[in-house]
């Protein structure tokens, strides 16, 4: 293998680990804007031996976690995980290393990010452990790695395809639970200026432009349609324009109902 291929099934293993942890992440609620990760390579000004990656939190994720902004969780290839910055060779005192081995499972990973979030103090080490030199035993870290790929016979082969797709379904998920509520469902009062209100139908109509297939981009459309319904109606419009409530539960009836058609299916087989 050249040095080059290499370098980009180094990134493309570490990729696929680092979506393995995200899944996992976003399951349990985290917010993850994207997943990263390089291999070693060699250019005029720069020479990079190993290998790393994260999993990057939303701005608004990060800035819970440390009050700034500046915490994410990343992964080096000598020292596994940790969370601080994106360089863990400053001298910010806030980095943590978790710890647990190079390849620790994803639940793991999860488990030291609640950890920091209700105690940092708690959280991994200080002191960076390593667990191999850096540029070296690739075929090792990779034979560790590929239990984190899936088959290439696998629409999820694709890192892009994978994590999009993942995203996808956990907000989708997340969209029809909030839209499905249990027990009452009151009326709130938010304040919002024109302007605000505006900028928050923007955004709604960028999610439908960007969203994947699988995604909530169609509840983006329904709910940016009740909220320009409502603008002027008062507590009344929150019952005459209810297209996402509406939708969301034509959604669950009919979800509901294959699944009684794969049940009925098993039974008689």
């Amino acid at each position: 293998m050249t040095d080059e291929r290499m370098s980009k099934s180094v990134a493309f293993h570490v990729e696929h680990y680092m979506i393995a942890v995200a899944e996992h992440l976003m399951a349990a609620g985290a917010a993850i804007s994207s997943v990263y990760s390089r291999g070693p390579y060699v250019k005029k000004d720069h020479v990079f031996p190993d290998t790393e990656g994260t999993v990057s939190l939303t701005r608004h994720s990060s800035e819970q976690l440390d009050g700034r902004g500046d915490t994410g969780l990343h992964w080096a290839g000598t020292s596994g995980w940790y969370l601080g910055p994106d360089d863990p060779d400053t001298a910010d005192e806030n980095v943590h290393w978790m710890g647990n081995g190079l390849v620790p499972e994803p639940e793991r990973v999860a488990a030291f990010l609640d950890t920091y979030r209700l105690a940092p103090e708690r959280a991994g080490s200080r002191e960076r452990p390593y667990y191999r030199g850096a540029g070296t035993d690739f075929s090792v870290l990779l034979e560790r790695l590929s239990a984190y790929v899936p088959a290439r016979t696998s629409g999820q082969h694709s890192p892009h395809w994978r994590f999009s797709s993942a995203r996808d379904v956990v907000y989708l998920q997340r969209v029809l639970d909030a839209l499905t509520p249990q027990g009452k469902d009151p009326v709130v009062d938010v304040p919002l200026r024109a302007s605000e209100l505006d900028a928050l139908s923007h955004l709604l109509e960028y999610v439908q432009v960007t969203a994947g297939g699988l995604g909530p981009s169609d509840f983006a459309h329904y709910l940016a349609c009740d909220i320009e319904g409502r603008r002027t109606g008062g507590y009344e419009a929150a019952a005459l324009h209810r297209n996402a409530l509406d939708e969301t539960a034509a959604w669950m009836r009919r979800i509901q109902g294959f699944r009684r058609q794969q049940e009925d299916g098993e039974a008689e087989d």
